[in-house]
């Protein structure tokens, strides 16, 4: 199997707590780290008022934003949790100033086009791009940079009469689709910022799929 060339993946909370991290007490601890997680190592103080969260309509504060879950919860599900990460070593082919717009856009297009092919409409979110270095390799190469986004949404999408529930089912395929849209979306992205030849970059090797659940091994202690 060829290496991802991007890896999505989406989680949820809900509404009960069964235990750490889950319920209004795990989404709270989850949105406030993200919003105080500073780049690659640090976190940023909490007086501190610099915007993190792009608002598309949930918030651009942790508390915002755990409010409108709340609001817009469905009977199972408090909030959708993705995360959109780009493979470091293609978006090192994009000139870094261009790099975080590229990453946002990709998030935005992605959740956009994966809600039209559910058959929802387009549902409220927020989300927040942070920046990190991967692990150092037994091989000896440096550590490179990884911008990735994790993107809030609700329980519920709207529609005419009332809200919808949604639900993402690997059994049912939604897995498959976020991935396919994800990745059609980057290539498109890679042939008209780096042009074809970033195709010859990539070596076939085994994908492997990091554990989302776990905050720190995105964000090392060090």
């Amino acid at each position: 199997m060829s290496k991802a060339i991007i890896v999505v993946d989406f989680a949820y909370k809900g509404p009960k707590r069964k235990g750490r991290g889950t319920g209004h007490k795990g989404l709270r601890s989850t949105l406030k780290y993200l919003q105080y997680r500073d780049n690659r190592t640090d976190h940023l103080a909490q007086t501190e008022e610099d915007e993190r969260w792009r608002d598309l309509g949930m918030g651009k504060h942790y508390r915002e934003i755990l409010e409108h879950c709340d609001h817009l919860q469905s009977q199972h599900v408090l909030a959708w949790t993705w995360v959109v990460s780009p493979a470091p070593d293609l978006m090192a082919l994009v000139p870094e100033d261009q790099r975080p717009q590229v990453v946002s856009d990709l998030t935005e297009r992605i959740v956009e086009d994966y809600y039209t092919e559910r058959g929802f409409d387009l549902p409220e979110y927020s989300y927040v791009l942070h920046d990190r270095l991967t692990e150092p390799k037994a091989d000896g190469d440096e550590p490179m940079q990884q911008l990735h986004t994790h993107v809030v949404l609700p329980g519920t999408a709207p529609s005419i009469a009332e809200r919808l529930p949604v639900y993402n089912n690997k059994e049912r395929g939604h897995d498959a689709l976020f991935r396919d849209i994800a990745t059609r979306h980057f290539e498109a992205a890679l042939d008209n910022i780096v042009g074809p030849e970033w195709r010859l970059h990539r070596e076939q090797e085994a994908e492997i799929t990091p554990n989302w659940n776990d905050l720190d091994a995105w964000f090392p202690r060090r």
